[in-house]
């Protein structure tokens, strides 16, 4: 997945911050967020500094708002891509496996992440947590409408909400493999054999 910007119907603020953020990810991915300058930006950009400023504080902005572009495009194909199948159980598997997906894609900025873990995510903690959320928010969705339609046994909100934060948890060890050293995983195995375990316990 690239990261691609449509410029139609975009004004000229727009437009330019765009640029910029498609210069910075590129950079962030090749050399990390601390090695990474203004400078280097701008350059990147073909745009002055002082244009850089005039829409950025500074460098750690760029990446916040470069991470929040991410997460952005990563949630609409994530709605897409679940609303796309019908059953409950199908649509938890097109959710983790669009996940893993995601990471793999975007692994270079996972990457920067990991290697400049005190500093990025000190500034990416409230994306963070409104990503967690939006990922509860989904899969509680899912095993309501499984219950709703009769695919699943009936499931109190505090069952499901319990049993919406184990599973983004258990999501998320198999992810971090991924960043790491993705070829060793095939992550879509996993998480079938997670949704087979849970539609045992609580399908009708």
């Amino acid at each position: 997945m690239e990261f691609r910007i449509c410029f139609d119907h975009m004004d000229k603020d727009e437009i330019v911050i765009s640029e910029i953020l498609i210069a910075a990810k590129s950079l962030f991915g090749k050399f990390g967020l601390k090695k990474t300058t203004i400078e280097d930006i701008s350059a990147a950009a073909g745009k002055g500094k002082s244009t850089l400023y005039y829409y950025f504080p500074g460098k750690n902005e760029i990446f916040a708002a470069v991470v929040k572009d991410e997460m952005k495009s990563i949630i609409k194909n994530l709605r897409e891509t679940v609303n796309r199948v019908f059953s409950a159980e199908d649509k938890l598997k097109a959710f983790l496996n669009f996940q893993s997906t995601a990471v793999l894609e975007f692994r270079s900025l996972y990457k920067v992440i990991f290697e400049d873990m005190i500093e990025s995510r000190r500034m990416l903690l409230p994306l963070r947590l409104k990503y967690e959320q939006m990922q509860l928010g989904m899969i509680s969705e899912i095993l309501l409408g499984g219950t709703q339609s009769g695919e699943f046994r009936e499931l109190s909100a505090e069952s499901i909400h319990k049993m919406s934060f184990v599973l983004i948890v258990a999501f998320r060890g198999l992810h971090f493999p991924l960043s790491i050293n993705p070829s060793e995983v095939q992550s879509h195995e996993y998480f079938d054999e997670l949704i087979d375990m849970l539609i045992e316990g609580i399908g009708n």
